[in-house]
């Protein structure tokens, strides 16, 4: 039997709910009863008792998630020693490396910035918590390089390939062919699909089992982050980098 199959629907509601919050930065009552179709009533007692509890404020007519969200995912992060030894390597990149360091993870299909390492000089406007699509994300395509096909395939269903800049890749069958010359490579490379301007170099850290623990990147406005740059010194440090952690990391039980 899965471990899924004997679900609370009330408490799905709920995390629809917040789900919804999270997406749209905030919504009104009828917003979120509407788009979830389901009654005012109901829409506002999981909200009473999200705000009761303390996961959901209130502005106005306007419910936003609270703070607490923040806490407890720094409490999931710090407690978990390969996530620890993850944000150690961002540090020592940063330090390393002239440009914008991340380790991000893939959750429920999206690439999320787990720990993010830049000053004035470096910095892309990226902060930890944020957001990406993957095949918009260096991250995202290291990643998506090392799931099955199938995994792909339902990632790219889900989310879709939503464009973002001019230069944003929406094109499955394409896309695909690129996730095999980044598994071949053993680095992804955005340029300019995220954000005008911007590049970025990703490469997938593995678990023990092969499976994706998560991937470390550099990123930097073009002018710097050169294709020159990026062969000779940002790609090998990433990947030097990866292979390090991943040799850390095979010991720790979490």
């Amino acid at each position: 039997m899965s471990d899924f199959e004997n679900t609370v629907a009330a408490t799905e509601n709920s995390l629809e709910i917040l789900s919804l919050i999270e997406s749209h930065n905030g919504a009104r009552l009828s917003a979120i009863a509407r788009e979830l179709d389901i009654s005012k009533s109901t829409a506002h007692s999981h909200l009473n008792t999200l705000r009761s509890y303390g996961y959901v404020t209130k502005k106005g007519e306007v419910y936003r998630l609270s703070l607490k969200f923040f806490h407890l995912g720094q409490h999931a992060r710090n407690q978990n020693k390969r996530f620890q030894a993850a944000g150690e390597k961002v540090q020592e990149l940063g330090e390393d490396l002239n440009h914008s360091i991340d380790f991000d993870v893939e959750i429920d299909g999206r690439i999320m910035t787990l720990f993010h390492e830049a000053d004035d000089s470096t910095e892309v406007g990226l902060k930890e918590g944020d957001h990406l699509y993957v095949h918009t994300s260096s991250t995202g395509k290291a990643i998506l390089a090392e799931l099955p096909r199938e995994r792909v395939d339902e990632i790219l269903d889900q989310w879709g390939m939503p464009t973002e800049t001019r230069h944003t890749l929406t094109d499955r069958s394409t896309f695909i062919d690129e996730l095999e010359h980044v598994k071949q490579r053993g680095y992804a490379v955005i340029d300019q699909e995220w954000l005008e301007g911007l590049r970025a170099v990703g490469v997938a850290v593995l678990l023990p089992s092969g499976q994706p623990f998560g991937a470390l990147s550099a990123g930097g406005p073009t002018y710097r982050l050169t294709e020159e740059a990026i062969e000779n010194n940002v790609a090998p440090a990433l990947l030097r980098a990866a292979e390090n952690l991943e040799e850390e990391i095979q010991d720790i039980v979490v």
